[in-house]
């Protein structure tokens, strides 16, 4: 009996403890994702910091100090660069919004009436009738999502401020982390630790180069074939490349539902060249910058891709994949372990 009560004990205990932190993280979630966000971008610079330290012998605030200056440069050129045309460029869709959504709703009814002639089921009519209110609905909720972003930038001064400091004692976390670890469990820490390295860092900075390519190549193209806005969607579609297999469908939606106005392309020739880009970065680009870091089946990533995006949003489907990898990563490790082994040879 007193086993009984002491197991019933640990295990109410366990259960507060799981509920206490479930809690916990969801009351400071916003704080999470901003820590979240900040590793990125730590991982992104950590490598840099590293060659300059090696490369010219500076000290370690030194070559922080100068990386975090390089990062802050960058952010300022891309701002001064890109958010006024971008904005501008958002004004102009604004203003011609009313015309893309008449012609829109234009397509919509040649098309429910093509339904109705195929005597289709009342229900599927009736969605087909009132897309456009939907699409009105998506529009207000992404303008209200963008007003979001424009009034987060004490979130962004908050985020430079933690990529600074993080980035100054990232050697020394990382060492704390395999300190806790019992000395004869420090190999396996530092394994475990080189496994979340391969994944997060090697994934993040690789997907970078990715959408940074698909991006200037989709705006050029757009560009090249009479696409108004073609900044903006380029931008979209890089963005969206981060999220595998599923991103680019998302990013080439803008470009689709403007494709129907007699001022530009029409939606097949938008269309083909949304799929000829993701041919080129499914044969090309991501095989040679993520073949080594992402070996997931698709269906694996697609799965963990939704179940991120629904616990986090879009910061949830960035980070499923890299998420995804280390817990494959730690199952090999454990399957490579020598009681998996023992195990195994045991019952065969």
């Amino acid at each position: 009996m007193d086993k009984q009560w002491a197991f019933s004990f640990r295990l109410v205990v366990l259960l507060l403890v799981v509920t206490g932190a479930i809690w916990l993280l969801n009351s400071i979630a916003w704080l999470v994702g901003l820590i979240l966000i900040s590793t990125l971008f730590v991982y992104i610079l950590y490598p840099l910091l590293l060659y300059l330290k090696k490369r010219f012998g500076l000290s370690h605030g030194l070559a922080t100090t100068l990386v975090f200056i390089i990062f802050l440069l960058f952010c300022i050129l891309m701002i001064s660069l890109l958010i006024p045309v971008i904005y501008k460029e958002v004004i102009e869709l604004s203003e011609s919004y009313p015309h893309y959504v008449l012609r829109f709703q234009e397509h919509l009814l040649w098309f429910s009436q093509q339904t109705i002639k195929l005597d289709l089921e009342q229900e599927v009519q009736s969605y087909l009738l009132n897309l456009s209110d939907n699409l009105n609905q998506t529009l207000e909720y992404l303008a209200e999502a963008s007003l979001s972003v424009v009034g987060g930038a004490v979130d962004f001064f908050i985020v430079l401020f933690l990529i600074f400091y993080l980035l100054y004692d990232f050697h020394l976390v990382r060492r704390q982390l395999i300190e806790i670890v019992p000395v004869a469990r420090r190999p396996l820490a530092k394994e475990l630790l080189s496994i979340i390295d391969n994944n997060v860092g090697t994934f993040i900075r690789g997907s970078l180069v990715r959408c940074l390519v698909v991006g200037i190549i989709t705006g050029i193209v757009l560009f090249i074939a009479g696409m108004p806005y073609a900044l903006l969607l380029g931008v979209l579609a890089g963005i969206f490349n981060f999220i595998l297999y599923i991103g680019p469908y998302i990013a080439a939606i803008p470009a689709v539902l403007l494709s129907f106005s007699p001022l530009t392309p029409s939606p097949l020739v938008v269309i083909s060249i949304y799929v000829v880009i993701q041919i080129l970065d499914g044969i090309f680009l991501a095989p040679f910058i993520l073949g080594r870091v992402v070996k997931l089946r698709p269906v694996t990533v697609i799965i963990a891709i939704l179940a991120g995006g629904r616990l986090a949003g879009l910061l949830g489907m960035i980070l499923a994949v890299p998420v995804a990898g280390i817990v494959k990563g730690v199952l090999d490790l454990i399957k490579r372990g020598p009681s998996y082994l023992e195990d195994t040879e045991n019952q065969l």
